[in-house]
């Protein structure tokens, strides 16, 4: 692998591989001391829209390698800049770009390794980081139903339903009927007391500003607890800490978005390693 710009590229053997990678490198992320030497003398730079947890993740990615790692935010002419690092000899390019078109583009013209930090139908690291936190929780990744609820992360869905009947499980998506603006792809249901039966975990992608959140959740405030009750036993919750129930809102026991933020770090390790090899 030279670029990861869609986990829909990739194949079953070559997921794995991160996947694995990343669970090397978690302990490392874990650990007390935080300094490997895989990427000594490698530079990576990453460009971002906005610091948020990707660029961090990222940051921090390179710097428990060892790497010189430069951050750039709100970059006006992405492909140019690409190109200068390019140009100007770093290893890795990461860049964050809503235009997949632009992305592909970039990472075509390169020399360097490149990973799309996130555009508008594909968010690779982001997804790797949702199955790896899936993965420590529920055994593997074999015979799952995921269900996907929300309509804001949609770049999620495609990558998402791939990598996960390559594991032999399914993902599943609920939108209410009412919302004829999201694009929908896959499996998706209209009804949520039967998108949420037995769902083995639930993935929260968000709501876009406006949506009206019980029409989606199940209550005002955020995904009800009745719902989550209705699956699996202690099915792990990704993208959210709380449920709501009669009394307001709470903390759910089985939330694994902390989980997920240090397997974002680990993804992130393990594809500038394999990716730098």
């Amino acid at each position: 692998m030279k670029t990861i710009v869609s986990l829909t590229d990739l194949k079953r053997e070559e997921i794995s591989l991160v996947l694995e990678s990343a669970v090397q490198m978690r302990r490392l992320v874990l650990s007390t001391f935080k300094k490997g030497p895989q990427l000594a003398g490698k530079t990576v730079a990453t460009l971002w829209k906005q610091p948020d947890k990707q660029s961090m993740g990222f940051q921090l990615a390179a710097g428990y390698m060892s790497a010189n790692s430069y951050v750039y935010y709100d970059v006006k002419d992405v492909f140019d800049c690409c190109c200068a690092l390019d140009n100007m000899g770093v290893n890795t390019v990461v860049a964050q770009c809503e235009n997949d078109n632009l992305i592909r583009k970039i990472a075509d013209s390169l020399k360097c390794s490149f990973i799309n930090g996130g555009s508008a139908q594909y968010d690779p690291v982001g997804v790797l980081a949702d199955l790896m936190a899936l993965q420590s929780k529920t055994d593997g990744l074999r015979n799952l139903t995921v269900l996907a609820v929300g309509n804001k992360q949609t770049n999620k869905i495609s990558e998402l339903s791939y990598c996960l009947s390559l594991f032999g499980s399914a993902l599943v998506w609920y939108l209410p009927d009412s919302d004829y603006a999201t694009n929908r792809k896959g499996v998706v249901l209209g009804d949520i007391k039967a998108a949420f039966a037995g769902a083995d975990a639930v993935i929260d992608i968000g709501l876009d500003v406006y949506s009206e959140a019980s029409q989606y959740y199940g209550a005002t405030g955020g995904i009800s607890s009745k719902l989550m009750d209705s699956a699996r036993v202690n099915a792990p919750l990704l993208g959210s800490r709380t449920v709501v129930d009669a009394l307001g809102i709470k903390q759910y026991a089985h939330s694994i978005v902390n989980t997920r933020d240090s397997c974002y770090a680990s993804v992130a390790m393990a594809l500038l390693y394999i990716l730098n090899r």
